[in-house]
């Protein structure tokens, strides 16, 4: 049966969710093709967009021919992608976890997750999972461990990337991809957790009604964050979208804001006009400034004006076209000759 997904989607067949520290790019069929942690401008852990064949990938979609629609939760960063065959109905929910500060002090939470529920509503439809880290820009194919219960661990260094399934894992016979099938009649559900961790002590993810209860929790700090607009006027709906959005490319530990989450995605197909902007340039800072200010999200504004005041003040007389989230300037500019690149 033939693959229903080509190679390389139009950009707009992506979907973005994030913590206000990283993001990740999700195709519609369910493919998570572009990941960087720990922080927005970190190497990636999954590079799908930039080569399709050896970037690395965390795919979960039916198995067979499918029809897809998607939506966020209303007023949220919470994917939901719809899959449609001709046996039955499967949704699958994506997010990194966030939530009001009166959370973490029920429970630990990583530093670094995203979860991924599915779940059968209506019929019966065969989930396929696949998994397949590269790390730092597929320059790493990290080595892989089995450890029952806990989980698959990914390890390179003092980082561990971390799987764990409700759905049975398998190990591929040649490197450390991950897949696994199982089949969902209505009403089953099922949780996948990832989360990356640096040092120790390393916080593994929950699964069942924990892991529901963290969806519940970002899907309550969105739309309570969401609920702060005050604006009223034409296309409110699209411009809380807008909103949401600017708020996700937010770096909560500095108040930076990122113009986008991605990398090396050219202006035009097969042109020069390809760089890094996953950092802030100062060129966008006065629009993001004035839409947040308008906007009622005064708190956010504040703590980009200061942040841009801290990381220019260190630069003057000069100002520099961009900056890290932290405010630094010293950024080397390479380019990976190694990757296929977009299309």
């Amino acid at each position: 049966m033939a693959d229903p997904a080509p190679a390389y989607l139009p950009i707009e067949d992506y979907a973005v969710i994030g913590d206000c520290g990283s993001a990740a790019l999700i195709s519609k069929h369910g493919s998570i093709d572009w990941l960087c942690w720990p922080d927005f401008h970190s190497p990636s852990i999954f590079a799908a967009l930039l080569d399709a064949k050896e970037g690395g990938f965390f795919r979960i979609r039916p198995v067979g021919d499918y029809t897809v629609e998607r939506r966020y939760v209303e007023d949220t960063n919470v994917l939901e992608t719809t899959f449609t065959t001709e046996e039955g109905v499967l949704r699958l929910t994506d997010c990194m976890p966030v939530a009001r500060p009166e959370a973490y002090d029920r429970a630990f939470w990583p530093d670094h997750e995203i979860l991924r529920a599915v779940a059968c509503t209506a019929g019966e439809v065969t989930v396929d999972v696949a998994c397949d880290p590269r790390l730092d820009y597929a320059r790493i194919d990290p080595p892989l461990s089995e450890r029952g219960a806990l989980g698959y661990f990914y390890n390179y260094g003092a980082q561990a990337l971390i799987i764990r399934s409700e759905i049975p894992l398998t190990l591929s016979e040649n490197r450390g991809a991950l897949h696994g099938r199982m089949t969902l009649a209505a009403g089953d559900e099922r949780v996948l957790a990832m989360t990356f961790e640096e040092g120790e002590p390393a916080v593994l993810p929950l699964l069942g009604a924990h892991a529901q209860q963290k969806i519940d929790d970002t899907i309550d700090y969105w739309q309570t964050w969401s609920a702060r607009c005050t604006y009223e006027g034409p296309y409110r709906s699209a411009v809380v979208r807008s909103a949401l959005t600017l708020k996700l490319m937010t770096f909560s530990q500095s108040g930076a804001i990122v113009a986008a989450p991605t990398t090396s995605l050219p202006e035009a197909i097969g042109g020069e006009r390809n760089w890094d902007y996953r950092y802030c340039w100062l060129r966008d800072a006065a629009l993001a400034l004035r839409a947040l200010f308008e906007l009622g999200y005064d708190e956010e504004g504040q703590a980009f004006f200061a942040w841009l005041l801290h990381a220019t003040r260190l630069t003057v007389p000069q100002l520099r076209v961009l900056y890290d989230v932290y405010g630094r300037i010293h950024l080397d500019e390479h380019t990976l000759d190694h990757l296929e690149g977009y299309r």
